[in-house]
């Protein structure tokens, strides 16, 4: 994706934010902490548009910026909704008519690339979040049902804390009869202290065949240097994409593949 759709698809409320010495970079981030402010009236929200080749109108999401982290848009969610309906050599299977793909999305925020892949590879998805940002993530699996419907795709909502063993069991036993081909998430390595528990996920939903795609930003070398240390523990990890900087930055969002590493000659 060219640099100028990147900045296009950032929201008003994106802001520019430095770190301590454990910073990489000066980056465009949405604010990591909840407002104090009240819940977002909704002449406060925000409607996204993302024009995609393959579909006949575009996918609309709302972000409630003043809510906090998971109600606004992050730069990585415009990268991996753009960049994997135009790779399909990066999926673990064609979609085939009357069989799509079946997608997980961790971390989803407002759904947008999860709703954009529903619709363009097309997928049947599972949008996941914790529990307070699902009515907003709700709201925009309803907003672009009828076009992910006439394109062969569908989104529902679950909640899913990361590491959480009883969270994790009931998305694979509601999946058991059409289970993951992907998994997919954008902009999810952030906070030192969600390494672990993000790790514990992707080791639960990422085996055999199953590939996770994931977009990133750097942001604090610490907290990548964890979780691309541990995931390489358990994963084959390469870079298949990445986007020109970003405006005031030195990197531009990255797309990684994750394939489960093989043990004695099996994944």
């Amino acid at each position: 994706m060219a640099a100028a759709a990147a900045a296009a698809a950032l929201p008003a409320a994106v802001t520019a934010v430095s770190s301590d010495s454990d910073s990489d970079d000066l980056l465009l981030l949405p604010d990591l902490l909840p407002s104090s402010a009240a819940p977002s009236s909704p002449s406060h929200a925000q409607l996204h548009h993302f024009h995609l080749p393959s579909l006949p109108s575009p996918i609309t999401v709302r972000a409630l910026p003043s809510r906090g982290l998971s109600f606004q848009l992050w730069p990585s969610a415009a990268t991996l909704l753009r960049f994997l309906p135009a790779s399909p050599r990066l999926l673990p299977r064609a979609p085939a008519p009357g069989s799509p793909l079946s997608v997980l999305e961790l971390g989803s925020g407002t759904g947008a690339a999860g709703l954009a892949l529903a619709a363009a590879l097309p997928a049947r998805v599972v949008l996941s979040d914790l529990p307070d940002a699902l009515p907003n993530l709700r709201h925009n699996a309803a907003l672009n049902a009828p076009l992910l419907a006439s394109a062969g795709g569908a989104a529902t909502v679950v909640p899913l804390p990361w590491g959480d063993a009883a969270a994790m069991e009931a998305v694979a036993a509601a999946q058991a009869a059409s289970p993951f081909d992907l998994v997919v998430a954008s902009d999810v390595v952030y906070y030192e202290a969600l390494v672990d528990p993000l790790i514990e996920t992707l080791r639960f939903f990422v085996k055999g065949e199953v590939v996770f795609l994931m977009a990133h930003m750097r942001r604090w070398k610490r907290t990548d240097k964890k979780f691309f240390g541990k995931a390489r523990k358990v994963f084959d990890v390469e870079v298949v994409h990445e986007d020109p900087p970003l405006q005031g930055c030195r990197h531009g969002p990255v797309v990684y593949r994750f394939t489960a590493k093989k043990q004695n000659g099996r994944k």
